[in-house]
């Protein structure tokens, strides 16, 4: 059973995950599926989400490794994940990239693909905030708060933080335990 702090979390959580936003604006249904994915994905940050390829797909599981700390990842891929994904299988026909952030036909140097990454990340952070404002959630929701979320939720679970260090991709486990630490309201 969750503890009464993971079970706020969770329901905010829920409430954003279960939200329908096919109504809404492109960018924020875009929004919506990121967030979702990474949370159905064991928190997959924002960058790492970024540069997903086919490649990273195999035997219905994401294989990958952190941009960030080029920790391997080998998560399973929920029946909701994959629709997501098969949402912007045009893009990645033609861009080789299963979301589209990055394009390997125009982001083709490392600080091309750096800048392209921070500018759909604050604009997929914006759409995030507005979906939060209309679903009355007084909390600041980012993309982070999906991959936090998911870490503070197994925490209260009581799930081993090594465990957790190791879903997130952590090296450290005073990391992970800034992750897994209450964060303001």
């Amino acid at each position: 059973a969750l503890s009464s702090a993971a079970s706020d979390v969770y329901k905010r959580q829920m409430k954003i995950i279960d939200a329908d936003c096919s109504q809404g604006k492109e960018i924020e249904q875009f929004a919506h599926d990121i967030f979702v994915f990474s949370y159905l994905c064991g928190g997959i940050s924002f960058v790492d989400i970024a540069n997903l390829t086919p490649a990273n797909i195999a035997d219905g599981r994401l294989i990958y490794h952190r941009q960030k700390t080029h920790g391997a990842i080998n998560v399973p891929l929920s029946e909701k994940a994959k629709a997501i994904i098969g949402k912007y299988d045009s893009h990645c026909e033609q861009a080789g990239y299963l979301f589209p952030i990055l394009d390997e036909r125009v982001h083709i140097t490392p600080l091309q693909k750096k800048n392209r990454v921070h500018k759909m990340c604050s604009r997929v952070n914006v759409a995030l905030r507005n979906i939060a404002k209309r679903l009355k959630i007084k909390a600041t929701v980012t993309t982070y708060v999906a991959r936090h979320s998911f870490a503070t939720v197994l925490k209260k679970s009581g799930v081993n933080i090594g465990i957790i260090s190791e879903a997130l991709g952590h090296h450290s486990l005073k990391t992970c335990l800034l992750y897994t630490s209450p964060s303001p309201r």
